[in-house]
């Protein structure tokens, strides 16, 4: 007998041999020259791998028992079956191991098998993990690397799981670490050493002040600089340059509470609101409160310069001009005294240090971070910003044809309108495309192909790329492959090798078929595609840690100018490049807002126009996507029974969320205005209907979403009609969620005054939203990441760099808010031989009992002097905008039982009721006090019994054991739930108005309406009620609502005034009789003619039941 030699299974078989010398594994040669720089990578680290485990194994070995059967092992210590074995006679000294028994050879193989068998313990693996950590993060640096690296380690571990373990997952998987995100806003260990350091030097500057009193030009504007460093949180070269210049050039203008602003606009590395045409130089412009102390020296300055000095300056300033300026100011003050400058740099970095812990400055991490420089912000430019503050309105009493709206005006290929047809409508299932699997094949087996001779000749690359053109059909995926097609024709791309081509399909692939799979691309405008790239771009800088976002960006601006071309897609501004980040800066100011909203309630068709101005409302107030608006159905609403309402971002059918922040919950509560949430709440409560499975945002005679171009073209309309001169504003839909991140920052972190300025909230609108989104604990520092997740933003330095163009402006209002506190010789000397003499100062300033002002008391002096020819400070939207209730929805006081449930309710405690529901129950379900329940159950059981001449129930129909049923007849159509949200509303209004009225109206319905269909019956003598009737009538709803028949003759007669010829009129020879109805078109009727809705009906009933002091006699 024979043993064969122990041959258990090892990752690296065939790939690798054990050297006895250096007591490791290592490579084959062969095998190493054959692979690329990927494969030799993998099979470096699998031998290294397998080095370390077998060399733990010896040191903890576990136990055999959780190893898989090892009988097929034994098979390796026998000859085949036919070998004869022959035993000879041998000398003693001799011994062979073929001489054992039987039963010894076994027991020596089954130890030495037992011995190679005994899995690494867990107390091993615990010790195997950071020495792969360790030895990968020392010889691997770059991110694709080490991605590559740690799929090879779980490669490893799987393999010892799947050949040895009993347990499939028995040795866990080695999660890679991830990388440590660096917290800005976390001090270095010099921050105190240099802090303390920064402030003896402070305080050595301002005694110079009080001692000194002559100044040249150039120390002046070093001490200027010095002002706005130390005082003004201008702490970031670039804006500082900006901000000196605009100063300088006298570019200032009046803000609120008697500040002084400026918008200077600067070149600014890597980031900006503008590129600048023909170049990739990037501008940024911010809008900046001076200090009061820079206003001094600002003075100084102009009281001796020349027009001709200035300007020269101006040209000559930079960065090495500025720190010369500084410099020379300090040196002649610190130097005498010992103390060792700090470098410029330096005393940028360090001089919040000093002004965060000014007196009354309440500024918060995040906004010191923005003024340091830290976080890249962007405010509007300066003539967006004067609109936003100044520009007015007007209201232009002129009806909308919505099927010019509601038709496509984006110019199209008809060739390509006929190839890609649109994907809105059909449904959208999210998946991992397999495109860029199937195409990497491609390109890889065209290398073997060039490789390996073959006897019959394979399909080139193109045919293989072309094929797939075949197998895919959405737009996004043809928009892939023709773009690598063009990349591939060598006429074109003749440096372009097939691994460069390969790199950038892995590189914008993925990313550009997960967010844009089934989207409607064809029909999209430029600022959906730039919000797209804005996604995608953010998506691969947070969830997958791309650092080189520029190098992506380029790859998305080739593919899209191929696919302007080819496709006709809109012209797109890319915000990203290799040279830096442009981003839109965006507000719409609440002045226009409210114009917005009054124009479309007042324009757009009845039918519509609530649902229009609802659309603006939450985009306005919530910053919700369009897709997101778009995609809401009424069952994502929660809280209404509550009237608390949030909505839930979710994916449905027709709009897909893209990553997990983007799935949230939207607190309208908190968001909406008191106002708009009442108008929020009537229209879902009558248009909800009996089924809440249905999208919000569709016309009355779809129930498909509104088209995506049809917000974008109501909106263009809109703001023609409401600017008052040629000076059109221009506004995007995506301005609308700009300006909810802008106005919610202030909200959540800006000072009071600043908030009351800039938009229409006021006191209890602020403590609402604080609530709403923070919780208890108002003052917290989750502020930000709060507003980020409401937003659905991946992180909060996403909405500081898209989308809060207030976040300079707000950081240098808080800290002009600080109390600075110098002596008054010192103002004296600073202000010398300007306008402000010592009894100015006296008698405006606030000095203590040590001679020390209080610099915030001088601010309106200032102010006069600064801003010549201006003695007031601005309010802006205080002035503005009128505060009133824009939409007057005039719902009853809540004292009443009128109004204060939404029919919606009331109609789901009778449906409950009917289902012989106990009533404490099905009150409990409808949310209604049980007192109330009994009240209005009462009532609608008095309404069941209401009955026509011949005996019939006249507003419900009868159950199976033929009784009536409490619950009002279903409102089948979308149109006459529409209607039913406008009737609502101008029913409380004529039942405040006029309660007679209201009643006699009601009252004539309840005896005459007529049980089959839903109008009221006047014969020849009922002139007079008729009239009255239709008085009343046009109070609810407009004439041109309410329809009327009867036959010719008697139309004529009655109906020929001026004042009914809006009204609909039919005429039908068999009624001797006029009937008078609410109008509604016939969608089974192919003529669209004209019906009684069954609204007026439905109306009359839920009034009758909720309004107690309506008689329901028989």
């Amino acid at each position: 007998m024979l043993i064969n030699k122990i041959q258990l299974p090892k990752i690296i078989d065939n790939l690798a041999k054990f050297d006895g010398r250096k007591k490791r594994y290592v490579p084959y040669p062969s095998i190493l020259k054959d692979s690329d720089t990927v494969r030799t990578r993998e099979i470096q680290l699998l031998t290294d791998l397998q080095t370390e485990w077998e060399s733990l194994k010896k040191i903890h070995p576990g136990s055999i028992g959780f190893t898989k059967s090892f009988d097929k092992h034994y098979q390796q210590a026998l000859w085949p079956d036919e070998r004869i074995f022959l035993f000879l006679p041998s000398s003693s000294d001799y011994f062979d191991l073929s001489w054992l028994s039987w039963s010894q050879a076994l027991s020596q193989f089954q130890g030495e098998l037992y011995k190679q068998l005994k899995p690494l313990s867990q107390e091993g693996f615990d010790e195997f993990q950071p020495i792969i950590e360790n030895k990968i993060a020392k010889a691997y640096e770059s991110s694709r690397t080490l991605k590559h690296v740690w799929q090879v380690v779980v490669k490893f571990v799987d393999y010892q799981n799947e050949h040895y373990m009993l347990a499939e997952h028995y040795y866990p998987k080695i999660i890679a670490p991830q990388p440590t995100k660096i917290n800005p806003l976390i001090t270095n260990p010099a921050w105190i050493k240099n802090g303390k350091a920064l402030v003896k030097v402070i305080r050595a500057v301002e005694h110079n002040w009080e001692q000194t009193t002559d100044y040249s030009q150039e120390e002046i504007i070093g001490w200027l600089i010095f002002s706005g460093i130390v005082y003004g949180g201008i702490n970031e070269v670039q804006m500082l340059q900006g901000w000196l210049t605009s100063l300088l050039a006298k570019e200032y203008q009046p803000f609120i509470k008697e500040r002084i602003m400026v918008s200077p606009r600067f070149v600014q590395k890597r980031f900006g609101n503008e590129r600048e045409e023909g170049s990739d130089k990037l501008y940024n412009t911010k809008q900046i409160i001076v200090d009061v102390v820079s206003q001094c020296w600002l003075m100084r300055y102009h009281k001796n310069s020349s027009q001709a000095e200035t300007t020269h300056i101006i040209a000559k300033l930079s960065e090495d001009k500025i720190k010369q300026y500084l410099t020379g100011a300090l040196s002649d003050v610190i130097k005498p005294l010992g103390i060792k400058p700090l470098p410029f740099s330096r005393f940028l970095y360090y001089a919040s240090y000093y002004w965060e812990d000014l007196g009354g400055a309440n500024i918060d991490h995040a906004s010191v971070g923005v003024l340091r420089g830290m976080h890249n912000t962007a405010g509007l430019s300066t003539q967006d910003f004067d609109r936003f503050l100044n520009q007015k309105y007007q209201y232009k009493g002129e009806p909308y044809d919505l099927e010019h709206i509601l038709t496509l005006s984006i110019s199209k290929n008809s060739i390509m309108q006929k190839e890609t047809p649109s994907n809105s409508t059909k449904k959208i299932e999210v998946r991992k495309s397999d495109l860029i699997m199937n195409l990497t094949k491609d390109f890889k087996m065209d290398e073997k192909r060039k490789k390996t001779k073959l006897s019959q000749t394979p399909y080139t690359l193109i045919e293989r790329v072309q094929k797939r053109y075949e197998q895919y059909d959405d737009l996004s995926e043809k928009i892939l492959l023709d773009w690598v097609l063009s990349l591939l024709d060598r006429k074109e791309s003749k440096s372009l090798s097939n691994e460069s081509i390969l790199k950038y399909i892995r590189t914008i692939g993925y990313e550009w078929l997960y967010f844009t799979t089934a989207q409607p691309l064809d029909i999209w405008s430029e600022e959906e595609f730039e919000e797209l790239y804005e996604d995608i771009l953010e998506y691969k800088a947070v969830v997958r840690n791309n650092t080189d976002i520029g190098y992506s960006a380029n790859l998305f601006k080739s593919m899209h100018n191929f696919a302007k071309e080819k496709y006709n897609l809109p012209s797109v501004n890319f915000q990203q490049s290799k040279n830096g980040r442009r981003v839109r800066a965006e507000l719409v100011s609440p002045q226009a807002y409210h114009a917005i909203i009054t124009q479309t309630l007042g324009s757009v068709d009845i039918l519509e126009r609530e649902m229009f101005a609802l659309l603006f409302i939450l985009v306005y107030r919530t910053g919700m996507r369009k897709k997101e608006l778009l995609g809401l159905k009424y069952n994502d609403i929660e809280g209404l029974k509550t009237a608390v309402p949030s909505v839930i971002i979710r994916p449905n059918s027709y709009r897909p969320t893209k990553t997990q922040s983007s799935i949230r919950r939207v607190p309208l509560f908190a968001l909406l205005k008191p106002d708009e949430l009442s108008f929020f709440m009537n229209f879902v409560q009558s248009n909800i209907g009996g089924t809440s499975n249905k999208f919000i945002f569709t016309l009355s005679s779809d129930h498909r979403p509104i088209d995506d171009h049809v917000p974008l073209q109501l909106l263009k309309r809109v703001l023609k009609d409401i600017s008052v001169d040629d000076n059109v504003a221009k506004h995007t839909f995506h301005g609308f969620r700009h300006t909810a991140v802008s106005n919610l920052s202030l909200a959540l972190v800006g000072h009071s005054d600043f908030v009351e300025a800039l938009t229409d909230y006021d006191e209890s609108d602020v403590l609402r939203i604080k609530e709403g989104l923070l919780g208890e604990h108002i003052k917290g520092q989750d502020r930000w990441y709060a507003l980020s997740g409401i937003m659905g933003h991946l992180s909060p330095e996403r909405s500081f760099e898209y989308y809060n163009h207030f976040a300079t402006l707000m950081a240098t209002y808080a800290l002009s808010v600080s109390n600075i506190k110098l002596p008054k010789q010192t103002l004296l000397n600073l202000t010398k031989s300007t306008k402000i003499s010592e009894r100015k100062i006296n008698d405006n300033a606030d000095i203590d009992d040590n001679g020390m002002i209080n610099m915030p008391s001088i601010r309106k002096l200032l102010f006069k002097k600064i801003i010549e020819g201006k003695r007031k400070s601005p309010k802006f939207t205080i002035e503005s905008c009128d505060k009133q209730f824009l939409l007057s929805t005039n719902t009853p006081a809540n004292n009443e039982l009128f109004g204060r449930y939404g029919l919606n309710r009331v109609q789901l405690l009778l449906q409950t009721y009917d289902k012989e529901i106990p009533l404490n129950k099905a009150a409990q379900l409808a949310n209604i006090s049980i007192h109330d329940a009994k009240v209005l159950i009462e009532r609608a059981s008095e309404v069941a019994n209401i009955t026509t001449k011949r005996g019939k129930p006249r507003f419900v129909k009868l159950s199976n054991s033929n009784t009536p049923v409490l619950s009002p007849l279903n409102i089948q159509y979308q149109s006459d739930l529409r209607l039913l949200s406008l009737l609502l509303s101008n029913a409380y209004r004529l039942r405040e108005k006029s309660e007679t009225d209201w009643t006699w109206f009601i009252e004539i319905c309840r005896e005459r309406l007529s049980n089959s269909r839903a109008y009221l019956p006047f014969g020849k003598g009922d002139e007079k009620e008729l009239q009255r009737f239709i008085g009343i009538a046009e109070k609810l709803l407009p004439l041109k609502r309410w329809l009327v028949s009867s036959n010719e003759a008697l139309l004529m007669k009655t109906m020929s005034s001026t004042d009914c010829q809006d009204i609909k009129q039919q005429s039908n020879e068999s009624k001797n009789a006029l009937h008078i109805g609410i109008a509604s078109r016939d969608p089974r009727d192919q003529t669209n003619k004209w019906q009684y809705s069954p609204l007026l009906r439905f109306f009359v009933h839920m009034m009758l039941i909720v309004d107690e002091k309506l008689s329901i006699a028989n």
